[in-house]
């Protein structure tokens, strides 16, 4: 059995608040192979890493007085919700803003840290010399954000990795999505500029009777998917194995193990998994070494 690849979820996001530097950056020094980041889009057509285009919960915007005339209400995930949106501001607005804890009362260590990093932009992080060597996960969101932008969302982020130094620095990237169309027109937009890339598509709820997986052998080079899709009964790694493409499951998270931490990530490594996405990529780098 293959060794999976450790791919630190929004960085090491059991330790520092998500999808911020400091989070991708201690993934990586934790032994990460590495990262995986969320992509969304600003009303200036910039890209920035949130975890979706609603802002209060990954960010301090709801404490700040001269934010307070942009809540509005909205639809995240088919449900209205009022927020405050990444669409409705500019980049050097995002730029006032501070990453928080997502979900401090279960990770209050990373809850201290909040407030202390600043929102990145794509090109941040692409031009990161820490991933020298690395791969690099990048999921563009599917949402309201993308609908008035002058360009399409994988062609900007195409635009963007074209300017970088991704390649200078021998950075695996792949993209990824949970919105086919999405993927497909990110894979279009690199292609058209000779950029070198993998496509993974994102599931969750999905069983292997719903898809094509064949179908989707032929334009991707993988698929990420659930940790309640991977124990079910379809057999989702025999299956895209069969078809030629690897197989990444998301989210290890260090909380949720019932018995012993070892236990829990030997249990998601004997399936057979080409890649773990790990909140705690430090405990399950150690546990692969502890295996030899």
């Amino acid at each position: 059995m293959a060794k999976p690849v450790v791919i630190a979820h929004r960085g090491a996001s059991g330790y520092r608040p998500e999808n911020t530097l400091a989070a991708f950056e201690l993934g990586i020094q934790q032994g990460a192979d590495g990262i995986e980041f969320d992509l969304v889009a600003t009303k200036d057509d910039h890209l920035v890493i949130r975890h979706e285009n609603a802002l209060s919960s990954t960010t301090n915007i709801s404490r700040l007085p001269e934010f307070a005339k942009h809540q509005r209400a909205g639809i995240v995930e088919e449900v209205q919700v009022t927020d405050w949106f990444s669409e409705d501001l500019s980049l050097d607005e995002i730029k006032k803003l501070r990453a928080i804890e997502r979900i401090p009362d279960l990770r209050p260590g990373s809850a201290k840290f909040d407030e202390q990093f600043s929102i990145p932009a794509l090109n941040e992080v692409l031009n990161s010399e820490f991933l020298s060597h690395k791969t690099m996960v990048v999921e563009i969101k599917r949402g309201s954000h993308t609908e008035k932008l002058s360009l399409h969302i994988g062609q900007l982020a195409a635009q963007e990795i074209l300017k970088s130094k991704v390649y200078e620095h021998n950075v695996n990237l792949i993209i990824e999505s949970f919105d086919h169309e999405i993927l497909m027109g990110a894979k279009k937009s690199m292609e058209a500029l000779n950029l070198e890339a993998k496509y993974f598509f994102a599931l969750d709820d999905t069983k292997l009777a719903e898809v094509d997986i064949v179908k989707l052998s032929m334009g991707l080079d993988g698929l990420a998917i659930s940790m309640p899709m991977l124990f079910s009964s379809d057999s989702w790694v025999r299956a895209a194995h069969g078809v030629g493409l690897d197989i990444w499951v998301y989210t290890a998270r260090a909380e949720q193990a019932q018995t012993s931490i070892e236990e829990y990530y030997e249990h998601i490594i004997q399936t057979g998994v080409d890649g773990i996405f790990a909140d705690q990529p430090d405990l399950l780098a150690r546990v692969l070494a502890d295996r030899g």
